[in-house]
C-alpha cells in the first residue's frame, strides 16, 4: 500500500466513525485521557487542516494559532470539509516529493503524510471506541499504520503528558491489535 492509498482509504474510515457522533456524544470520554469526544473530533480537524497547509506550502505557525473551534454544530461537515482540503493538497502534483518541516524534524512528504495517516487512524479507533461504534480496522490500513509507528515513536514520545502511552501487551498477533498495543490503546481502556 501507497501513503496516498492509505491516507484515502483512513479519511473514508475515521469519516465513517465521524458521522457516527450524536450530539450527546460530545462530552464522553475517549482512549486520549486528556479530550472528550468533542475534543478529539477538534483534533482530527486540525491536524488534517495543518496537514493540508503542509503540503500546500501555507504557513502552519499562524494557522495553529487560528485553530479554535473547528468543530461548530456538524462535526462531520468540518471533518469533510477539512478531508476534502487534505486530500486534494497532498494529491498535487510534488507534495509527496518535497521535504517537509514537522515539529519532530524535517520529513519527505510520504513519510509526513504517513504520520498523518497513522494519527487519523488511531485518532478514529479511539472515536469509535468512545461512541461505542465499530472500531475494526481494515487488516492493511492497521499494518500500513504499524509499520510507521515502529520507525517513527521514540522512546522520549511516550509517558504521563506525552504523545504515546507506554506500549501494551497486545491481545493477539493480528496488525490491529498489535498497532493498537504499540501506541498504548487496548480494549481495557475505561
Amino acid at each position: 500500500m501507497d501513503p496516498m492509498g492509505a491516507y484515502q482509504q483512513t479519511i473514508v474510515w475515521t469519516g465513517q466513525r465521524v458521522a457516527g457522533v450524536r450530539t450527546e456524544d460530545l462530552g464522553l470520554p475517549t482512549p486520549c485521557r486528556d479530550w472528550d469526544v468533542g475534543a478529539l473530533l477538534a483534533h482530527l480537524v486540525a491536524a488534517i487542516w495543518y496537514f493540508k497547509a503542509l503540503a500546500a506550502g501555507e504557513p502552519v505557525a499562524e494557522l495553529m494559532r487560528s485553530l479554535t473551534d473547528l468543530v461548530g454544530d456538524d462535526p462531520f461537515a468540518s471533518y469533510d470539509q477539512a478531508a476534502r482540503a487534505g486530500l486534494a493538497a497532498w494529491s498535487a502534483p510534488g507534495a509527496l516529493d518535497r521535504s517537509y518541516v514537522l515539529p519532530m524534524g524535517e520529513r519527505s512528504g510520504s513519510e509526513a503524510l504517513r504520520i498523518h495517516q497513522a494519527d487519523l487512524l488511531l485518532h478514529g479507533w479511539d472515536l469509535a471506541e468512545a461512541t461505542h461504534q465499530d472500531s475494526t480496522i481494515a487488516p492493511e490500513l492497521a499494518q500500513f499504520a504499524l509499520e510507521t509507528e515502529h520507525w517513527f515513536v521514540q522512546p522520549a514520545m511516550r509517558g504521563p503528558g506525552r504523545a504515546y502511552a507506554a506500549e501494551r501487551s497486545a491481545a493477539d498477533d493480528s496488525d490491529e491489535a498489535q498497532l493498537l498495543a504499540f501506541t498504548g490503546r487496548g480494549p481495557r481502556w475505561r
